[in-house]
């Protein structure tokens, strides 16, 4: 039954596979970590972190990234890395 659940929210909800899977780019490399550490501010943060997976090959909108921030937040759908809810929750 879970698994049937998770394909369903799979289907239902691609743009977390993205997410997740970009995350899973950034804590592989350091200088990512490093980069978007370095963003002041929200809006600085969403388009860098938006920029950085579209030249890996990954797209998420701004809106799926905020969905995805504001579930985490709440304790749900853990697609983004600790380390990056950490950056995301100086900022936002």
């Amino acid at each position: 039954m879970l698994q049937a659940a998770q394909e369903r929210d799979a289907q239902a909800r691609p743009f977390e596979q993205s997410i997740k899977r970009f995350g899973a780019t950034v804590m592989a490399d350091p200088a990512l970590l490093e980069r978007l550490d370095a963003a002041p501010d929200k809006e600085s943060f969403i388009r860098l972190y938006r920029d950085l997976a579209a030249s890996n090959g990954i797209h998420f909108s701004r809106d799926e990234l905020l969905v995805a921030v504001q579930e985490q937040k709440q304790g749900r759908n853990w697609v983004i890395p600790k380390a990056v809810l950490r950056m995301i929750a100086e900022r936002f």
